[in-house]
């Protein structure tokens, strides 16, 4: 695992800076402390920082070349198949230096060409540049596990696994992208191409983009939205997705470092201790973390770590110890996000880092096995919408509000007025057209980039089993752009290498196409799945309300944080950015303080929207001082 950072200048006759490459490479340092490499070739910059993970000696330092130098890759990620394709090469005649998986993208690449994107197995981001042609190919994993942004400025293309070495080349400038901020507000993230920095581009999972004579060409290598139906019966399903669940698993722990596990006691990081301890008799080291306010969780893993023997290491935080990870959230986020677990994750991983260096996650097992409750309630939400057509009509839902007070009934009747296809934001979905009136001063031209981009990602799975394509729209946006983004930057700030073996492709793609029945059973989602691990792992445990690392952030908000967050939000400096109307702001916090609404997530999204501006636009060392006290 490692970061990656480059360029490549309009001008063929002209050079890339040597100095320049290394400005932003450097600014990646945390993602791989092993090591530094910088190559540059005319008008060609590679750059990367390392952390050793195979091969651990210097024969596996990139950026790496072929014998004969004409094709240069950097790279970051792992390629959980790399063995078997490099018999294939070898068998096909290619000599091979080291026992990295580095290595076998070179020569893939000159085997294959674009063809080795479909070969390729695991999770990664690299650049490639072949000399015998010109071509320069940008490439990221199918579920978008490994980060990648570009941006075309200053007469080059760039490319990073961070926003950061972007802007350390000095082409751009930081400045927030104003037609994001609904977005964000609306989701707690950003999806699609665009980021929350203008003129800064994701690189989307499953994409690669080509340069070639001067023109940059993307296209997608993989689409979760072409559903291939599993005629399975259950018991036949359930032993396949055993199967494809412990091969993934094996295939995830190739390490010559310390390797451990996050749990929190849920579903999916308990399913992967259990089948490390039980069914592949490996030693297990585990990590998790709470609050004193809730205890659970930590509670739940220690039952888990107990049950397998593993051993077990539990992290508790304070509100005050929240306060201080919120920098380090937002400066390694570099995106806004809504993600008060990822404050949590971020100092587990800094915990961690002292005993193993990589760690393997259940992230991606609710988008893959359908497990979040909202996929249920949108099919309820469709029967009663069919009950009460009369609430379709605006005119009515407007009545009904009188009576129906509050931003949580708001958004019921608004959704109330579609059906799922049009219906379904994410599970994260936390504003709808009516409440939009009220927060945004030109609130009513607000949201169209939200609904046209789900209405896009349904409008590709058409035909398909509705649970299906609600997963494959969460695949591509919640997952990828939050979820993933979360969990990358916050382990690499911690030089940790994150793996997720429910996110093997093929397992996804299964569990996409497996019959709603086997995924969705009286409103309990992911049932195959938990069914599955009811063989080794309690079943209290497994048919318990979902959590994750929770935070109290509510609580917080009506108490020991209450004033700080107050004096944040009703600011000068926050107010006069415009993103929201005033008395909107002043509302919300007094409704969040009296206790009758909770909108603790709305209130952190605001603080979180304010201290990123302080940080990455104003330049603030240390925005979230102006939360203490």
């Amino acid at each position: 695992m490692c970061g990656i950072a480059g360029l490549v200048l309009v001008d063929p006759e002209s050079r890339a800076e040597r100095a320049e490459v290394e400005r932003m490479t450097r600014t990646l340092v945390h993602r791989g402390p092993d090591g530094e490499g910088v190559w540059t070739s005319g008008p060609i910059g590679f750059g990367h920082r390392r952390l050793a993970i195979l091969d651990l000696s210097e024969a596996g330092a990139q950026p790496m070349q072929d014998a004969a130098g004409e094709v240069t890759v950097t790279y970051n990620g792992e390629l959980y198949n790399w063995r078997a394709l490099r018999t294939e090469l070898e068998a096909l005649g290619h000599a091979f230096r080291t026992s990295c998986d580095t290595e076998v993208l070179v020569e893939g690449w000159r085997a294959w060409g674009v063809e080795l994107l479909e070969r390729l197995e695991g999770m990664y981001a690299f650049a490639l540049h072949d000399a015998r042609t010109g071509q320069v190919l940008i490439a990221r994993d199918r579920l978008g596990i490994k980060p990648l942004y570009w941006a075309e400025a200053g007469g080059a293309l760039l490319f990073a696994s961070e926003v950061r070495a972007l802007l350390a080349s000095g082409r751009l400038e930081a400045a927030p992208d104003r037609e994001r901020v609904d977005a964000f507000l609306t989701l707690g993230y950003v999806p699609g191409e665009r980021s929350f920095f203008a003129g800064i581009r994701k690189l989307r999972p499953g994409h690669a983009l080509l340069l070639e004579g001067g023109q940059v060409r993307t296209w997608r290598t993989w689409d979760p939205a072409r559903i291939q139906p599993v005629e399975l019966p259950y018991e036949e399903a359930k032993a396949e997705l055993d199967r494809r669940f412990t091969e993934s698993l094996e295939a995830h722990l190739m390490s010559d470092v310390p390797l451990g596990c996050f749990l929190s006691g849920g579903v999916d990081s308990s399913g992967v201790v259990a089948w490390l301890s039980r069914r592949l008799g490996r030693s297990v080291q585990t990590f998790t973390v709470g609050y004193p306010e809730d205890r659970s969780e930590l509670q739940h893993a220690a039952r888990v770590a107990e049950a397998f023997g593993t051993e077990h290491r539990a992290l508790e935080l304070d509100h005050e110890d929240f306060l201080t990870g919120i920098d380090r959230q937002v400066e390694h986020a570099e995106e806004p996000l809504v993600e008060s677990a990822g404050v949590a994750l971020l100092e587990l991983s800094r915990f961690a880092s002292e005993h193993a260096t990589v760690l393997l996650s259940g992230e991606g097992a609710d988008e893959a096995f359908a497990g979040y409750p909202l996929y249920a309630r949108n099919l309820q939400l469709d029967r009663l919408r069919t009950a009460l057509f009369p609430l379709q009509a605006a005119p009515v839902r407007a009545l009904a509000r009188l009576g129906l007070r509050g931003e949580r009934w708001t958004k019921y009747l608004d959704w109330l007025a579609a059906p799922t296809a049009a219906r379904h934001q994410g599970n994260s979905c936390d504003v709808t057209a009516s409440l939009r009136r009220s927060m945004y001063p030109d609130g009513a031209s607000a949201g169209t980039f939200v609904e046209r981009h789900f209405a896009e990602l349904f409008a590709r799975s058409e035909g398909h089993d509705l649970v299906a394509r609600m997963q494959a729209a969460d695949l591509e946006t919640w997952l990828a752009d939050d979820l993933l983004l979360k969990a990358d930057k916050m382990t690499m700030a911690a030089s940790i290498e994150l793996r997720v073996p429910f996110l093997d492709h093929s397992l996804v793609e299964f569990g996409l196409g497996l019959p709603r029945s086997h995924k969705l059973r009286g409103g309990v989602g992911k049932w195959i799945l938990k069914d599955l691990f009811s063989e080794l792992v309690p079943r209290d445990l497994l048919f318990r309300t979902k959590q994750g690392f929770p935070v109290p952030i509510s609580q917080w908000f009506r108490e020991g944080l209450r004033t700080r967050v107050e004096g944040l939000l009703t600011s000068e400096r926050f107010l006069d950015r415009g993103y929201l109307r005033p008395d909107y702001v002043r509302s919300a916090l007094r409704l969040h303080a009296s206790g009758r609404e909770d909108l603790g997530r709305r209130l952190f999204a605001l603080v979180v929207l304010e201290l990123w501006h302080r940080r990455w636009i104003e330049g603030e060392a240390e925005p979230a001082r102006a939360l203490t006290g």
